[in-house]
């Protein structure tokens, strides 16, 4: 396999435990994480107490290396605190959001995890109880940076509840001692296992080793530039693997300052940045095309220490690019990952190409290869495969087992290619790939020719069934607010910037397109909307999108 990465000088690897003390004892007032809407913070010293802290009430509860701990329904920052403190016993984290993923998978996930304890806020726990047979233990939430975590303070460990707050009598308990933080595991032990996002059936849970983190965390920071000074801004689920590895290992990694959110807010986002000047803030394409449908009125220096702003999750239009750029002068970093590899491509602040995702990540082997498995061209279309030591473990199978991943190239169904000068322009998946009479038609250049229309805000190109051709183009578009489209004016725009075979056969105008909680387009989804539209008698009215 091929790879243009540079040569990236490695911070040798070191337990979670381990950093925490370091940065403990090296800037113990330094400002740690930071609740931005709460605006409360806690510095190092007051973070490595506090999981210190909880590891002891774990261990009370039978918790060691090696055992698996369920993060039921918990938001940052007490998930925060709670992975540390599971990761401060050598134990693995088991992040769920019952809420997403739904009762009935929730209980199947809960069987094939095995957990031997499931931690969950207190409202949360007569419903969990119901799900699995695993030891249950609540906390209260909100106990981060306050020293008086509420009714939690009341009730001791042995009662199955957690507080998440400084407890100064736990510290003379009955509670096991804590393991070395130097040798508390090992960077081959598993750290993490982690729900995908599917959008149909069961997601699968990923299976991941200290070494995936540590790696991705280094990719993080060579990517982004990252320094012990910065201040990152994280909006997104914890439960993300994008999120733990571009936010939290860096953090860790460096002793830099997280700044974290329960969820993006239009409204807010100026002033978290401003009020805690954030220098790095996480980003996806539905949070720009949100700032760029109603831009914000904000004050000139509100951005003024934001270097830069990251894309991934999901395909970033270099129209949205250019736009998002002039309008807030904002430096996008466009990067590609997935659940099994981490980061795979990304930007550089000073060596960047709009309409790319980069050139390859340090720690990972890279190629576009074609259908005979061989390196493609330049500017020839091929599918990544990618190897190396920072791909996830596996996926963990209903009986228990581990279906590998690492140990073999991964090819990752995802369409690219790559130019002379080593950028990486993806095209979509091979799932998504249209075939039209033999002509392979990639959705993201319809597309683009239609976000160019200066009434189209949002827009999806998807394969349906022909009688004739195979497959047609059909394409959904998202108006710009207040804007009245004409679905054959559109197909007339697309007429002029494509070849024939590629302008869509129908156009049709909705309210928004569905998308999952990543920012992932569910064309399944649209399809059925299709089916729904073909299927109607011809003397009723046009449908209604929701």
């Amino acid at each position: 396999m091929s790879s243009d990465c540079p040569p990236v000088a490695d911070s040798p690897w070191r337990t979670v435990a381990a950093l925490l003390d370091r940065h403990r004892r090296d800037k113990p007032e330094k400002d740690a994480i930071v609740d931005v809407e709460r605006r409360v913070r806690i510095s190092f010293e007051q973070l490595a107490n506090r999981v210190d802290g909880i590891a002891r009430q774990l261990a009370q509860h039978g918790v060691e290396k090696g055992t698996r701990v369920v993060l039921a329904n918990c938001e940052a920052p007490d998930k925060l605190l709670l992975w540390l403190g599971v990761w401060r016993l050598g134990a693995v984290v088991c992040p769920l959001d019952v809420p997403f993923v739904g009762h009935e998978i929730a209980r199947k996930l809960l069987e094939t995890l095995a957990p031997g304890l499931v931690v969950c806020p207190d409202e949360s726990s007569a419903g969990l109880s119901a799900m699995t047979k695993a030891p249950l233990v609540r906390f209260a939430a909100g106990g981060f940076g306050s020293d008086t975590p509420g009714r939690a303070k009341t009730q001791r460990a042995g009662q199955r509840t957690i507080t998440l707050a400084p407890d100064d009598e736990l510290r003379n308990s009955d509670a096991p001692p804590l393991p070395d933080a130097e040798t508390v595991c090992a960077i081959d032990d598993i750290a993490s296992l982690c729900c995908t996002s599917g959008t149909t059936g069961i997601p699968k849970i990923v299976v991941y080793d200290h070494a995936c983190y540590w790696l991705n965390g280094l990719d993080s920071i060579d990517l982004l530039g990252l320094n012990s000074d910065d201040r990152t801004l994280e909006y997104r689920s914890f439960d993300w693997y994008s999120a733990q590895i571009l936010s939290l290992m860096p953090f860790l990694q460096l002793g830099s300052t997280l700044c974290i959110a329960r969820k993006f807010s239009r409204r807010e986002f100026g002033n978290w940045v401003r009020e805690n000047r954030v220098t790095v803030s996480a980003g996806v394409p539905t949070v720009l095309n949100l700032l760029l449908e109603a831009p914000l009125d904000a004050p000139a220096d509100t951005f003024a220490s934001l270097r830069a702003m990251t894309c991934s999750t999901a395909p970033l239009s270099p129209l949205q690019w250019m736009r998002f750029e002039k309008q807030y002068g904002i430096r996008i970093l466009n990067l590609y990952g997935s659940s099994e590899a981490g980061w795979m491509c990304g930007s550089r602040s000073e060596r960047r190409k709009i309409g790319t995702v980069g050139y390859p990540a340090a720690h990972i082997r890279f190629d576009i290869v074609d259908s005979e498995g061989v390196s493609c061209a330049p500017d020839t279309e091929g599918q990544v495969v990618v190897d190396g030591a920072k791909l996830a473990l596996g996926v963990l199978q209903a009986d228990g087992s581990v279906q590998a991943i690492r140990g073999a190239p991964l090819f990752t169904r995802d369409i690219a290619a790559r130019d002379a000068e080593g950028f990486v322009r993806m095209s979509g998946r091979m799932d998504d790939l249209i075939i039209r009479g033999g002509v392979k038609i990639v959705p993201q250049e319809i597309e683009d020719a239609l976000r160019a229309h200066p009434q189209v805000q949002d827009v999806a190109a998807l394969g349906v069934p022909d009688a004739v051709y195979g497959q047609e183009t059909v394409c959904f578009v998202v108006a710009q607010p207040g804007a009245s489209v004409d679905p054959q004016a559109l197909r007339a725009h697309c007429k002029a910037r494509l070849a024939r075979e590629k302008v869509p056969k129908d156009v049709f105008v909705i309210a928004s397109l569905p998308r999952s909680s990543r920012g992932k387009i569910l064309r399944d989804a649209l399809r059925q909307q299709w089916w729904r539209i073909v299927s109607m008698p011809p003397d009723l009215s046009e449908p209604e999108f929701e």
